[in-house]
């Protein structure tokens, strides 16, 4: 064995060129010798090509490019052997001729040359001839020459072995038998020169040494290939001899790399079917090979393999008994007993190993057991058991770690979301992540949940029964389900799980002083976090009403131990998941008034029928007929009208035909409690919290008709808005969404509407611009003249509107939009019930124009004490009071058009004339009090075009009515 080590790179490739020239001179020669039909000179000038292949002083990747060479011209001396036979010259008399070559090398590619050419002709048994070569190939031993020489062998002996089937098997050529000892014989010589590699040169360059051997591995692994594309190669050729020789020629070698290389060639060159068969042998072997050897990449491949071939089998319907045959040899059972083994035998295998293995047994359950969450279990079980004891962080492996993050991301992706949460073992390895790690995979969690390209998972069984949810049973045809939505979460239990998984992202760290808590991130990077809670929260919720509170319950009380900074995001999700839950409790008492109302109708048009029908008995008898007609008409169309809404109240008593506990009452009284934290503080959202305090109040108003409870949210909003919202713009911005939402409210009782009217019409007058104030007193106007809608019109828009409200609430990433959102659409429900049914507890729009000629009044005072300072500074920015004249212009309108009582058209007049007077008067308006004032005579102009008498009436400026 030459353990001297190498030249240096240069000489190497000295040596090299030296030795190219000489073969190129060598070939020329023989190729000259063969022109001239020279046997002799042929012969002696391809022993000298050859002969520069005996060097030891090139490393094997330059011994390579020598080879190369020297298997080109080889294939001319072989042309040159083939047309001698056809001058009457036998392969047997050249298989002996070249054995008289001086050295060893050079004699046995010749060797290797003619034989194959001698078992091609059939002029010999390939038995014989392929024993005596692999036999005579043993005489060079060193492992570089070695090497090369017997992957000439094997790679010209390819396709002349005595296959089944072949011309080549015979009684007296050979048998598959005999194809098999040969290639087994020269994969075993193959792979001990091989290992011998290691031991040449020095030392110091072993690294680099097992590079270059890796490069050579694939001249091995031939000799497998080729095993595996025999014909003739049975199951029970290969359990019973190729495989145990081949697993004995593994374990004894004790080389980390010939180890790892040849278990992963064997899994993926023979076929699946076979280490179906051979399962236990297989895994027999991996806690016998070397330490340094990665089994868990053994592992992992050879489950993969297995599981693409069981999901292909049964997808296509070609073998769907594959599936069976593992479970009936408990191929889980025995991948995780291995793994259990390799641990063991192997002290000090990584951790990130040890998971990866995990992490491939998990995938195999997956793809081969989909249904079955109990092996899921099993395997997060193990997992824990093996690193439990390195506490959290893994003892600081972040290989582990994220190795371990891979393996917790399996279920999800197999299984769902919703099956995981179901998984005991699931948290306990959790806690062995860093907070930060954590929070990646609770990211994870949470994406997955709100992801809507996810199909529904299969069905999962508990049980451990792999037949009864298996990947056969999933049909393509079954795909006729409506789009998905994401996951939707809908019990308490999973709930409580769910937010044991992404903890991080509601909490901060157990350990004080840990990474990635909310104090060391800024505003921004924690809202971008909690929007993805506040989004979870849309799908946390329940067919039934009453588990559907409960949920919001557990939620609240998990975001509540997040900290104020976190629930600035989430709380005003949670408060639209109970508005969502409060729709549904108050939609059956609507149906049930509404049917109430239907009744009393049915009753009074019955007593009017029987009256009239009394009337006309003296009349003649085409009158009867003619009355009896019309009225059966008259009577079937109101039934079928009957029927028509009976039918509409269907989807709503379904729901309902379970009794619920939860009350519209009880859910109010949560929703107060929610938005509280968000009054002030470090969790102090005033704006959002007033506009939820809004949505709230109007919901308890028009949809729960509890009088008592909506005064609460409005009283609260209202003090919100007076102790908590100092800036002016944003006070005035809050004041019309509270008249907004009160406009809204027919609840209210004349002494809760006067007491809530005088706040705001006192908040109204606090605002410092006088111009807001006028505004906001020509909004607060339409507190006392309230609209309906009665119709198709009026449940049209409450369609649109509610549609627009689920889809901004939805989104939740901001509270203002959805709490607009919110009250848009219920505003449309009260319109449309309001031109339908007369509901108990719900008092008739207000109509008192007295309080609104009021209210106008005292905005043209104020208008006209904007003038006065205009008149006292002669500031341009004062002439901003015109703009408070149009607002009370285009109020005045707007109330005329509605035919308020006192607001006629010589108030209309006088406001004109007084803004037109002030501009003659040469009074300079800003540029968007300018263009308000054209629109508006525009407007008016338009008016009166229509043929509108009272627009007709009004005087307009020369140059408007041009």
């Amino acid at each position: 064995m030459d353990t001297a080590a190498f030249p240096s790179a240069d000489e190497q490739q000295r040596i090299l060129n030296d030795a190219s020239t000489a073969i190129k001179r060598s070939a020329f020669h023989m190729r000259k010798a063969i022109e001239d039909d020279n046997m002799r000179d042929a012969l002696k000038h391809a022993a000298g090509m050859l002969a520069e292949l005996r060097t030891s002083q090139l490393q094997p990747q330059k011994y390579y490019e020598l080879y190369m060479l020297v298997f080109d011209q080889l294939a001319h001396l072989e042309a040159f052997f083939s047309d001698e036979r056809g001058k009457g010259r036998s392969y047997g008399e050249l298989y002996e001729l070249v054995q008289h070559a001086g050295n060893v090398l050079p004699r046995l590619y010749l060797m290797v040359a003619v034989g194959c050419l001698y078992i091609k002709s059939l002029e010999a048994s390939p038995r014989d001839v392929l024993k005596d070569l692999v036999e005579m190939c043993k005489g060079v031993q060193h492992p570089t020459r070695g090497l090369f020489l017997r992957a000439y062998l094997c790679q010209r002996a390819k396709g002349l072995l005595p296959d089944t089937g072949s011309q080549f098997e015979g009684p007296s050529s050979g048998s598959i038998q005999d194809a098999l000892d040969f290639l087994m014989t020269n994969f075993i010589e193959m792979n001990k020169l091989w290992v011998r590699l290691q031991h040449q040169g020095s030392a110091r360059d072993k690294e680099k040494r097992e590079r270059e051997r890796q490069q050579l591995q694939d001249l091995v692994g031939k000799n497998l290939t080729y095993l595996s594309q025999l014909d003739g190669l049975s199951f029970e050729l290969y359990r019973d001899q190729v495989l145990p020789r081949v697993l004995d020629q593994i374990t004894s070698c004790r080389d980390d790399l010939a180890q790892l290389y040849l278990m992963q060639a064997l899994i993926q060159g023979f076929p699946d079917r076979f280490h179906l068969g051979t399962l236990e042998a297989l895994l027999g072997v991996l806690p016998q090979l070397q330490p340094g050897v990665k089994v868990h990449s053994v592992m992992a491949a050879l489950m993969d393999r297995l599981a693409k071939y069981a999901s292909a089998a049964a997808a296509a319907g070609s073998d769907p008994r594959v599936i069976e045959e593992l479970a009936a040899i408990d191929a889980f059972s025995k991948f995780k007993a291995a793994i259990a083994s390799i641990i063991t035998s192997q002290p000090h295998l990584a951790a990130a190993d040890a998971v990866e293995m995990y992490t491939a047994l998990l995938s195999y359950a997956g793809s081969v057991h989909p249904g079955v969450l109990s092996y899921v279990d099993e395997v997060l079980a193990a997992a824990q058991s093996t690193l439990g004891d390195r506490g959290p962080g893994l003892g600081g492996d972040v290989r582990a770690e994220r190795q371990l993050v891979a393996l917790l991301s399996v279920p999800l992706v197999k299984y769902g979301v919703s099956a995981s949460l179901e998984l005991k073992e699931y948290t306990p390895l959790t806690r062995l992540l860093r907070y930060s790690t954590h929070k990646e995979l609770a990211v994870k969690i949470v994406q997955r949940v709100l992801d809507t390209s996810v199909a529904p998972p299969a069905k999962t069984a508990t049980n451990g029964d792999p037949s009864s949810a298996s990947p056969s049973s999933a049909s393509p045809s079954s795909s006729a389900s409506p789009p998905a939505v994401g996951s939707i979460i809908s019990s308490v239990a999973q709930v409580i799980s769910l937010f044991r998984f992404i903890a991080p992202l509601v909490a901060d760290p157990d350990s004080p002083g840990e990474a990635g808590g909310a104090a060391e991130l800024d505003d921004e990077d924690l809202d971008e976090e909690q929007v993805l809670v506040a989004r979870l929260l849309h799908h946390l919720r329940s067919p039934d009403p009453d588990t559907h509170f409960h949920i919001l319950r557990t939620a609240q009380s998990q975001l509540l131990a997040g900290g104020p900074r976190r629930l600035r995001t989430t709380l005003p999700a949670l408060v639209f998941g109970g508005l969502a839950l409060h729709r549904r409790l108050a939609a059956p008492q609507k149906q049930q008034q509404k049917k109430q109302k239907q009744a009393e109708e049915a009753e009074e048009a019955e007593g009017r029928k029987e009256a009239e029908e009394a009337d006309g008995q003296g009349a003649d008898g085409a009158e009867e007929k003619g009355a009896g007609e019309g009225e059966g008409e008259g009577a079937a169309a109101k039934d079928g009208g009957e029927k028509e809404e009976a039918e509409e109240a269907t989807g709503a008593e379904a729901e309902v035909a379970k009794p619920t506990v939860i009350t519209c009452e009880a859910l109010l009284q949560f929703l107060l409690s929610a938005i509280e934290p968000l009054y002030g503080g470090p969790a102090g959202q005033p704006v959002i919290a007033m506009r939820l305090l809004l949505a709230c109040g109007y919901a308890a108003s028009e949809e729960a008709h509890l009088e008592l409870l909506s005064y609460t949210f409005f009283e609260e909003a209202i003090t919100l808005y007076d102790e908590a919202l100092p800036d002016q713009r944003t006070r005035a911005a809050a004041l019309y969404d509270i008249i907004g939402y009160l406009q809204r409210c027919r609840v209210f009782g004349p002494e809760h509407r006067d007491s809530l009217t005088s706040a705001v019409s006192s908040a109204c007058m606090r605002l410092v611009s006088r111009r807001e104030q006028c505004r906001a007193l020509c909004a607060a106007a339409c507190l006392w003249w309230q609209q309906t809608q009665t119709g198709a019109a009026a449940g049209a828009a409450a369609g649109a509107d509610k549609a627009a409200a689920a889809d901004k609430a939805e989104a939740a990433g901001d509270g203002l939009e959805a709490a607009a959102a919110e009250g848009g659409g219920g505003k449309a429900e009260a319109e449309a019930e309001e031109g339908a049914v007369a509901v108990a507890g719900v008092y008739p729009p207000v109509r008192d124009g007295a309080k609104v000629v009021a209210l106008l009044r005292r905005a043209a005072k104020v208008a006209a004490q904007a003038k006065a300072q205009y008149g006292s500074t002669g500031r341009v920015r004062d002439a901003a009071y015109l703009g408070a004249y149009l607002e009370l212009l285009d109020a005045a309108m707007r109330m005329w058009d509605c035919e308020v009582p006192g607001v006629d058209l010589e108030l209309v007049q006088e406001l004109i004339d007084r803004v037109q007077s002030d501009l003659a008067a040469g009074v300079q308006p800003d540029a968007a009090t300018a263009r308000r004032w054209q629109s508006t005579l525009s407007y008016i102009t338009a008016s009166a075009a229509q043929h509108k008498e009272r627009y007709g009436k009004l005087k307009l400026p020369p140059a408007a009515a041009a």
